[in-house]
């Protein structure tokens, strides 16, 4: 039931996120001269899409911490939702070390959680990297003179 529960929650973290980086695209400008602006807009809206992803896990931490059968946290753990953020915010990251520690089938979530993080984490940077090829090669087509100096 855990794996199957962490499971869902990754599967709602992947289409959360396509649906915000269409919506973050929509922002992004027309390169042109703002250049700059469409990376440091892909970047801020990733910032903040990866935020609220790691606060929804949180939410979600603290209905099955509060529920007592899924398992618990310890460690340096008081129950608040800063210490939830930020066990959260470790596993997204999958850096898989904290003050934290998961006991029980919460485990199975708090994996699935890394997996997901990692791959949501993966696409951002593709994302942005992809923005920043779009400015590259606009710049390029502007100055085909130093594309040829650059080699």
């Amino acid at each position: 039931m855990a794996l199957f529960t962490g499971f869902l929650l990754a599967a709602a973290l992947g289409i959360f996120h396509h649906f915000a980086i269409l919506f973050i695209r929509l922002f992004t400008p027309h390169l042109g001269e703002q250049k700059h602006r469409g990376i440091l807009t892909a970047f801020l809206g990733l910032l903040t899409v990866h935020t609220i992803e790691i606060i929804a896990y949180a939410a979600a931490y603290k209905v099955m911490v509060d529920a007592g059968w899924w398992g618990s946290l310890t460690g340096d753990f008081d129950g608040s939702f800063y210490d939830l953020i930020y066990f959260s915010g470790i596993n997204f990251a999958t850096l898989g070390y904290a003050q934290v520690s998961t006991d029980g089938a919460i485990r199975m979530v708090a994996m699935m959680q890394a997996l997901g993080g990692f791959m949501v984490i993966t696409w951002s940077a593709t994302f942005i990297y992809t923005i920043w090829q779009d400015v590259m090669d606009h710049h390029w087509r502007l100055n085909p003179d130093r594309q040829q100096s650059a080699k």
